[in-house]
């Protein structure tokens, strides 16, 4: 390049810098903070916040305040659209990292030489005058908040109470739903909400809930109002103990709701027949006999609950007939219960709850059946006894004792005779007999009549022996009389009189009764 060209380009240069110098002034001056070291060059912003014009100390109170206002942002916490926490961005944890950026940014455009503070504030872009600030999220704390405030408004689901009334008439308690925070998913969902969050003004967030519906809702208790099924039996010819165990079984099943799909078991609602559990000793069956047991009597509650629950057309699960016939029903109508292996089980088959009401007093033994009636009112059931056999029970069972004496009888337990028997269900619609169900069959074993008679061996005692008496002096003998020839009206020998034995007294029968 030639010398005059260089004189050339280096003009050109010196133009151009008092040009761009020239355009910095007079934007300075038409800004107002042109030659101002003390204050931020225009177009400076701090996370949005326009600080052109302020000084540092300025700069950094606007920006305090704006870190302020961002973190005490409200936010509201919504649980199962009905509970509301008020808290704060603050409170779940949102901060400044602490850096305000505000005397890096009051560096901008300030040097000791005013054509580098010229060229410098031609020079700096936009964008280099815009600072963001970072904020953090304190995991923790939003655990915390959520674990002390929020799980506070969880509630177990509630199930409604069936309650009978005196008039017969039930009454329902409100049942609840159940509500459950999901801490770790509600947790998170805070966090992805609040993170780096400076734009909104306040926040709502939806925690996250499980929700669990009761088991047994208001409604569904609602459908047990009518008595489905009823069966009554008398006891009134039993003793005080028979009759307390009746009463004492008959308490611990009323009152018993079974709802859809369980199963009565009972030998488990009477509860085993111990003393301790208001039991006593009364007769009752065991391998063909009468015995006395703790509990005797309780198969009656079995029996007449039975005919109560066949009546509601419940599904019997498990029944078992008695060894021997029963006196309190028709064959084939009774039920058995015995240790942990006679039963009588019954399933609710019906959508609706099933209460069961059970009174002893006065000497009769009654039970009701309450659920939802929905069998047409046209349709009516009757159950029907049919015997297929009959088995006498054959002759006497005698037992000798022979501590007894020999005109003793006793019947100890009387004669059973035994069947083979049938239980029908009839069903009728509008009178006329359109159905026959077999229900069950039941053997029932003959037993004869058991008698024990006396047979003591008698003990024969001597007669006492007599003193004997001192002999008299002999007497000179006289001559011997001419002997006699005896009469014919006369006797030779003393007859004794024998005496005739007295009959023995009447037989005396004493009968047990059984079960």
């Amino acid at each position: 390049m030639g010398k005059k060209n260089k004189i050339l380009a280096s003009v050109f240069i010196i133009g151009c810098i008092l040009i761009v110098g020239v355009a910095a002034v007079i934007k300075g001056v038409s800004n107002g903070n042109f030659g101002n070291d003390n204050v931020m060059y225009n177009g400076i912003e701090i996370d949005g916040v326009d600080v052109s014009g302020m000084t540092e100390e300025e700069a950094q109170a606007a920006i305090d305040k704006h870190i302020a206002d961002l973190i005490s942002r409200p936010v509201k916490i919504i649980i199962n659209n009905k509970k509301y926490i008020d808290t704060t961005f603050a409170e779940l944890g949102f901060s400044n990292d602490g850096d305000s950026h505000v005397a890096q940014a009051f560096q901008i455009g300030k040097t000791n030489n005013i054509l580098e503070s010229l060229f410098n504030m031609v020079s700096v872009s936009d964008k280099d005058k815009k600072f963001t600030l970072n904020y953090t999220l304190d995991k923790s704390a939003v655990e915390t908040f959520v674990k002390e405030k929020c799980t506070v408004f969880n509630v177990r689901a509630k199930n409604s109470k069936l309650i009978f009334k005196k008039n017969g008439k039930f009454k329902t308690t409100r049942s609840r739903i159940g509500v459950k925070l999901l801490v770790d998913e509600t947790v998170d969902k805070i966090i992805s909400v609040l993170d780096g969050n400076t734009k909104d003004t306040s926040v709502e967030i939806e925690a996250v809930v499980k929700t669990k519906q009761p088991k047994y809702p208001r409604k569904l208790l609602a459908k047990c109002k009518d008595m489905i099924g009823s069966y009554s039996t008398s006891y009134s010819s039993s003793g005080a103990s028979r009759a307390n165990n009746v009463q004492t079984a008959a308490k611990y099943i009323n009152g018993t709701i079974l709802y859809p799909g369980q199963v009565f078991s009972t030998i488990k609602v009477i509860k085993d027949r111990t003393e301790e559990n208001g039991y006593q000793s009364a007769p009752e069956y065991s391998s063909g006999k009468v015995v006395d047991g703790i509990g005797g009597g309780v198969c009656q509650v079995s029996t007449t609950l039975y005919n109560a629950v066949i009546n509601a057309e419940l599904k019997v699960t498990e029944r078992s007939p008695h060894s021997m016939m029963v006196a309190y029903v028709d064959v084939s109508r009774d039920a058995a219960i015995s240790g942990d292996y006679k039963d009588l089980k019954f399933k609710n088959n019906t959508d609706a709850p099933v209460y069961i009401w059970a009174d002893a007093s006065g000497g009769v033994l009654s039970f009701k059946i309450y659920g939802e009636e929905t069998r047409p009112k046209n349709r009516k059931i009757e159950f029907v006894s049919e015997i297929l056999e009959t088995i006498q029970p054959g002759a006497d069972i005698i037992t000798e004792d022979k501590s007894l004496p020999s005109y003793y009888r006793s019947v100890t337990q009387s004669a059973h005779t035994g069947y083979r028997a049938k239980l029908w269900k009839v069903v009728y619609m509008n009178g006329v007999e359109t159905e026959r169900i077999e229900v069950n069959t039941s053997t029932y074993n003959a037993e004869p009549q058991h008698v024990t008679v006396g047979n003591q061996t008698p003990v024969s005692t001597p007669a006492p022996t007599q003193e004997p008496k001192p002999s008299k002096e002999p007497e000179e003998p006289e001559e011997p009389e001419e002997t006699k020839e005896p009469k014919a009206d006369e006797k030779t020998d003393e007859e004794e009189e024998t005496k005739k034995p007295k009959k023995d007294k009447k037989d005396q029968e004493f009968i047990e009764s059984s079960l």
